[in-house]
């Protein structure tokens, strides 16, 4: 039977995304960790009624070796692992990204990878002051992201990268959203929730006008109106690609 993925479902973008897809698509949910054991009841947990349809598997992007188990009979996958100590970007962020994409090749039939990345990873961003930043908090993260992006671009599996602002806890569907296509340098990298990202990744998944695409990603200070939701907001997003 077709499943999602996640990949770094114990992270709290992956988490989030595990959220989403059991709240919005039918199909079961696999949540790919490094060690179920610490990461297993809290997934369970938050997936409520959903928690039936999850799957909370043991998985690393960095070993190439455990990942064909881990997208056995996957319809779309999400990246969302981050590393996390200093030197840890080359082989999460970047090599991390090939071997999953590669895997992905291989298995066949996977409509889509969608791959959480950031704003300000394009290089010619290098000397904006948050780009400089988040490349000396780990070493060379934002390069690493986007050799990461690059690798999945030329990988023959069909993408979406998902470019978001500064990550938030925030609830979902509090902000209108801005979405821009391809960019290089984006013009207003604001922050959006996590929650906002997970639904934009989940709809990246299936929805045609995705395809292939970049998507930098962020809110606004324009609050939903009443009457406005999530979902619909989402759909003005992916209407406007």
């Amino acid at each position: 039977m077709p499943v999602n993925v996640v990949f770094g479902a114990g992270g709290p973008t992956g988490s989030e995304c595990v959220k989403r897809l059991l709240a919005v698509t039918s199909e079961p949910v696999r949540a790919v960790v490094r060690d179920p054991a610490a990461h297993g009841d809290k997934l369970r947990q938050a997936a409520g009624d959903g928690s039936s349809r999850l799957q909370v598997v043991a998985g690393d992007v960095t070993d190439a070796a455990s990942l064909p188990a881990a997208v056995n009979d996957a319809a779309g996958v999400i990246f969302a692992a981050s590393g996390r100590g200093y030197w840890s970007a080359e082989a999460v962020d970047n090599k991390g990204v090939k071997n999953v994409a590669d895997a992905c090749k291989a298995a066949g039939g996977v409509g889509r990878v969608v791959l959480v990345s950031s704003m300000l990873t394009h290089p010619s961003n290098r000397l904006h002051p948050v780009r400089v930043l988040l490349n000396n908090i780990r070493w060379s993260l934002m390069d690493h992201k986007y050799a990461g992006e690059e690798a999945l671009r030329g990988s023959g599996v069909p993408f979406t990268v998902v470019r978001p602002g500064g990550l938030t806890n925030k609830p979902a569907g509090e902000t209108q959203l801005r979405i821009d296509v391809n960019a290089t340098k984006e013009a207003s990298p604001g922050s959006i929730s996590r929650a906002d990202v997970a639904a934009v990744c989940v709809e990246a998944l299936t929805n045609p006008a995705a395809a292939n695409k970049t998507l930098s990603v962020h809110g606004t200070k324009q609050p939903l109106g009443d009457g406005q939701s999530l979902n619909g907001e989402i759909a003005r997003l992916f209407g406007s690609i």
